[in-house]
């Protein structure tokens, strides 16, 4: 049985493979397995090479929210010893009754944030939350980026931020996706507001806030074609 353990560098930012080609089916079953709490991930039908794996691992580890919730080390193994892996065993950071526990912590923090925003007409929620993020939170250095310890600590990364805020957006009934640079160094979101998809970049927010020049976290919002 050959078996590869790769560390995925996501709270780095450090990425090794082109994330846009990931198989959205396939990160979408990793996710729903991790949320699920499943002791390993049947790939058997989809044989994947060490890149391939590596590609699809890095996209659900930019993507997805439950990723906080396994380790950034996994295991993958190649069962019938053809040269393919078809499992994955990930390593989990809690107990299934308390990933169970922190989702719904996450999720209450991201709806009390939605019911602050309600009443509002969606062009003027994005502006909201994304004021609120700026305030709110600021950048971990210790490199934290699960959705856990962003509403726990008030800290995260661009990794965080960008999942959150897509959340939330999502929750609200706006469009909105995660954008990762051609180097795969960093992590933004885009919204469709007016007719239109414009950059959100809260971590730049965050860090024009901190300044302490009033207004300045403006500067990274609906930026792009207009």
């Amino acid at each position: 049985m050959r078996k590869i353990i790769i560390t995925c560098l996501m709270a780095t930012m450090i990425f090794v493979g082109n994330i846009y080609a990931a198989d959205t089916p396939l990160t979408d079953k990793i996710d729903k397995a991790v949320t699920n709490h499943d002791e390993y991930i049947d790939l058997s039908n989809e044989q994947l090479t060490s890149e391939e794996l590596v590609n699809i691992m890095t996209a659900y580890f930019g993507l997805y929210p439950s990723a906080g919730l396994i380790s950034c080390g996994f295991k993958a193994y190649d069962d019938d010893e053809n040269g393919l892996y078809d499992v994955i065993v990930p390593e989990y950071r809690y107990s299934e009754q308390m990933s169970r526990i922190i989702n719904r912590q996450n999720d209450r923090a991201e709806n009390k944030i939605i019911s602050q925003a309600a009443g509002l007409v969606p062009e003027e929620q994005v502006k909201f939350v994304y004021a609120y993020f700026c305030k709110k939170f600021v950048y971990d250095n210790e490199l934290n980026y699960d959705l856990k310890h962003l509403y726990t600590e008030n800290s995260g990364t661009c990794a965080s931020f960008s999942v959150a805020f897509k959340n939330i957006m999502d929750k609200l009934d706006i469009p909105c996706k995660i954008i990762i640079s051609e180097d795969m160094t960093h992590e933004w979101n885009q919204v469709f507001i007016n007719n239109e998809w414009r950059d959100i970049d809260i971590t730049e927010g965050i860090r024009l806030y901190g300044t302490g020049y009033v207004g300045a976290y403006w500067r990274a919002y609906l930026t792009g074609e207009n």
